[in-house]
């Protein structure tokens, strides 16, 4: 039997910065001058190419999401088009969010009453820290000062939702001086909080400079610490753990995020996107744009050859392996855990019948849960995800 589709959302991404942070492994490219319209006549390209490939698909976009990056760079006119290109080639649903990501120097007060005008209502602000030798070492391109000002410009326009986007487990940061982190973002009231460990990414200038000793990342037992309690000290004033790393008041977590981390479909859109498709057969299939600038512009002003299809509509399968894997990667890291018929859906395996040794295991531990048609990771289990993953994948 095949199943109903799964929601549908959009990502759209905005591949430039001023400079690359030493941490970031993301597509992004530094530049001075950005190429603004050449990329939205590029977005809107391929759009209308979505648009065709996938025409007979009925289903509304229920969120928008437009990351990088640093999409607050662009000026308002380019993300206005942008915006429009959506909405004038896909259906929406009534109360579809719109969530922009911005750095706190490119978030003027000016900006943000013009992205809630044209109908944005979440803003991700990439804090960071509250801490000014953190900032300096993360390298970031704001002050305190700036992103205090940036925070208060978000709550006097009054966006529907407001996150804001936190780093830990930097070198020699105690669970002292990230609480008193923690206690400055919470008083600022926002609707959401991200809060991630500090990754060292191959490739990336930290991971170099790791590697030669420059500094010392804080060590596992130091993370755990500071992960329990990040987790307490938010619970505590009513922000939920709905994620590993992201924590919502009732009624605010990030619709995108909840569908990519529940295996919905998504549409990537935009130099570096990649983005998953279910079409009315069941059949899964996966997308993935050019990496640079450069060669995403390019590729969108060529035209099709006569009887084939452009080459970006190039698509791939997911196997039923390949599918299972990201279920379980990504909804495990969610509280409300991995739904089973999905997984069963995907793979044609029942997950708990599969490792019932280790799941009982687990769950005499007090790690796991089963609950009516979902397997969970408990907050003791929680910091033995990958551990977990690992036994099961």
């Amino acid at each position: 039997m095949i199943m109903p589709l799964p929601p549908l959302t959009l990502y759209l991404h905005i591949p430039f910065c001023r400079r690359k942070c030493p941490y970031c492994d993301f597509h992004s490219s530094a530049m001075t001058r950005l190429p603004e319209g050449q990329y939205l006549a590029a977005v809107q390209r391929e759009l209308s190419l979505r648009r065709r490939q996938w025409a007979d698909d009925p289903r509304p976009l229920s969120a928008i999401f437009i990351g990088g990056g640093t999409p607050s760079l662009l000026a308002s006119q380019t993300m206005a088009g942008l915006l429009e290109a959506i909405l004038a080639l896909w259906p929406v649903v009534a109360d579809c969010e719109i969530t922009l990501e911005a750095n706190p120097e490119s978030a003027s007060l000016a900006k943000m009453r013009d992205w809630r005008q044209m109908g944005i209502q979440r803003l991700s602000l990439g804090v960071q820290a509250f801490d000014a030798a953190r900032l300096h070492f993360l390298e970031r391109p704001h002050t305190l000062a700036t992103a205090r000002q940036a925070i208060h410009h978000a709550v006097q326009v009054g966006f529907a939702a407001f996150n804001l986007d936190l780093i830990y487990a930097t070198p020699g940061q105690t669970p002292e001086g990230w609480a008193g982190e923690l206690t400055e973002a919470m008083t600022w009231h926002p609707h959401h909080l991200s809060c991630y460990p500090l990754a060292i990414e191959p490739g990336t200038p930290f991971f170099g400079r790791h590697q030669k000793g420059d500094w010392l990342a804080v060590g596992e037992e130091v993370e755990a610490v500071l992960f329990q309690q990040t987790r307490a000290q938010l619970a505590g004033g009513g922000w939920v753990a709905y994620e590993t790393s992201n924590f919502a008041q009732p009624g605010f977590a990030c619709r995108h995020n909840v569908n990519y981390w529940s295996f919905g479909d998504y549409l990537g859109i935009g130099c570096a996107a990649h983005g998953k498709w279910t079409d009315a057969t069941g059949r899964i299939w996966r997308t993935r744009n050019p990496a640079t600038v450069e060669s995403y512009m390019a590729l969108l002003a060529r035209e099709a050859t006569d009887g084939e299809p452009h080459p970006l509509l190039h698509h791939q399968p997911v196997s039923s392996t390949e599918a299972g894997r990201e279920c379980l990667l990504m909804g495990l890291r969610q509280a409300v855990g991995v739904e089973l018929a999905l997984y069963q859906q995907l793979t044609g395996l029942d997950l708990v019948e599969r490792h019932a040794t280790r799941i009982g295991h687990w769950q005499e531990a007090g790690w796991v849960q089963v609950e009516r048609d979902r397997l969970r990771l408990t907050d003791q289990g929680m910091p033995l995800l990958d551990s977990i993953l690992l036994a099961l994948l």
